[in-house]
């Protein structure tokens, strides 16, 4: 009997995975639904961001949530960050609102969400919502309302827009990540937006292992298309998702509330940990790799930051710190169960 013949596609794969690691053949296989060709173009990206300029995220230390302290400080994080004009333009501010436990830092503090507003308002933006679809309930105005959110938003005169029932609108995924999709349902004002700030909460997550400002953008997906906790985010996988949230949303950049942290059973039943930073970067992934390393994570250690950074999904292998020094905020969060 003849020997079985190799196609050119499997030697091609054979030799892609003969001079790759194990946590890269991994993802291959996890994400082979894609096809060779998407994903031998995320490495080339990948490769391609190790000769690209650093990316550059600003830390502000010993940072309390005091208006105006806040206000001040974020002003000149966002100078040193060098973050986009966002004059004329129309903003969605989304911060982290999974649900609301009396004592638990499991939200985006209300005070940074209306020193980001200020921001934004001061610089121009010529339109400014804040959105959040939460996973766990099926309608955001409690937890809005208990966090202290909506009298924030209120003296502001800024409208809340629930994203899980914001007028769904078809897109097509992009990059790749989830195969066999024509098309994502994404709300109208995420899609309208000029630029998305994620607004992310600095915490532990048992299945992410963090979640900052990319893990943040799970809630954007209505509710009332995918179902509670977004259901086909975890069918296609978590990694694969987030990365391709990324690719399918207009431009995102990063505001990372640290100033009370969360370790150990994030991302709603960990303990706070009192840390005093705040993170800014037009980058999401170099912003998470930071504020990962900040909670005691390498990137190897957290997957969809490994995969970002293979994939080119942003600089993550660059990165430029500006104001505090990464060793003076370093701390060592307690690790997630599994």
């Amino acid at each position: 009997m003849a020997a079985p013949r190799l196609t050119r596609r499997a030697l091609l794969r054979l030799l892609l995975l003969a001079g790759i690691g194990g946590g890269l053949a991994i993802a291959e296989r996890r994400t082979r639904p894609a096809g060779l060709r998407t994903f031998l173009g995320w490495i080339l990206r990948g490769w391609r961001r190790r000769v690209e300029p650093p990316a550059v995220v600003a830390l502000g230390a010993s940072l309390s949530y005091d208006e105006k302290l806040l206000r001040d400080a974020l002003a000149e994080l966002w100078s040193q960050a060098g973050m986009p004009d966002v004059a004329g333009k129309r903003i969605l501010i989304k911060p982290n609102l999974i649900e609301w436990i009396e004592g638990r830092p499991l939200v985006t503090a209300p005070e940074v969400v209306g020193a980001v507003i200020d921001l934004l308002r001061a610089r121009g933006a010529s339109e400014i919502v804040v959105g959040e679809g939460p996973g766990f309930r099926r309608d955001a105005g409690p937890v809005v309302a208990q966090s202290g959110l909506e009298a924030v938003i209120a003296r502001r005169n800024i409208p809340f827009i629930d994203l899980n029932y914001d007028d769904p609108q078809p897109v097509p995924p992009r990059d790749g990540w989830f195969p066999g999709r024509s098309h994502l349902w994404l709300p109208r004002h995420v899609i309208e937006a000029d630029l998305i700030v994620s607004v992310a909460k600095l915490k532990t997550h048992h299945w992410a292992g963090v979640t900052l400002s990319l893990k943040n953008l799970f809630g954007v997906i209505p509710g009332i298309c995918y179902g509670w906790p977004k259901n086909m985010l975890h069918v296609n996988g978590i990694t694969p998702s987030i990365l391709g949230l990324k690719q399918a949303l207009p431009p995102v950049v990063s505001v990372v509330d640290g100033i009370v942290g969360m370790e150990g059973d994030g991302p709603l039943f960990g303990t706070p940990v009192p840390h005093g930073m705040l993170a800014v970067g037009r980058d999401p992934l170099a912003v998470d790799i930071t504020c990962a390393r900040l909670m005691g994570f390498e990137p190897e250690e957290i997957e969809h930051l490994s995969w970002g950074i293979w994939a080119g999904i942003g600089q993550g292998v660059h990165i430029e710190i500006r104001g505090a020094s990464i060793q003076a905020l370093r701390r060592r969060y307690q690790r997630p169960p599994r």
